[in-house]
């Protein structure tokens, strides 16, 4: 009997120690950036936003990353929100880059200007 114990507590022991480093894997750490095509517009922006476990200097980390997983840590993907984007042409770059889910990534698209970038990708990765 104390062996089947035993061997009942080492397999759980196994299960749980595997647990810990595929969750860790799976964090997500990112620099999601807007940033202008032509020089003389605004600034360079930039954040970093860490996902499962939420986290960041982003200023709404849990809604992008709400909509960054529905959409498989891809913004291209993320639906439009309902808000009205300004045809003004100040054109940036979106990106985002680093670690989704223990793979690297590097994605960008190019939008007439940051308004768009946040509206077109749902209203939150480009929202700061």
């Amino acid at each position: 009997m104390r062996t089947a114990l035993g061997v009942v507590t080492l397999a759980f022991g196994t299960v749980a120690a595997l647990a810990v480093p595929a969750h860790a894997a799976a964090a997500s750490q990112l620099t999601v950036s807007v940033v202008p095509e032509i020089s003389s517009g605004p600034a360079d922006h930039s954040v970093t936003l860490e996902c499962e476990p939420t986290g960041g200097d982003h200023p709404d980390a849990k809604a992008a990353c709400a909509d960054l997983i529905d959409a498989g840590g891809d913004f291209r993907r993320i639906p439009p929100s309902s808000a009205a984007c300004p045809q003004i042409y100040r054109p940036v770059v979106a990106s985002v880059q680093g670690v989704w889910r223990g793979v690297k990534i590097s994605t960008s698209a190019r939008y007439i200007n940051a308004v768009c970038a946040n509206t077109e990708t749902g209203g939150h990765v480009f929202n700061f």
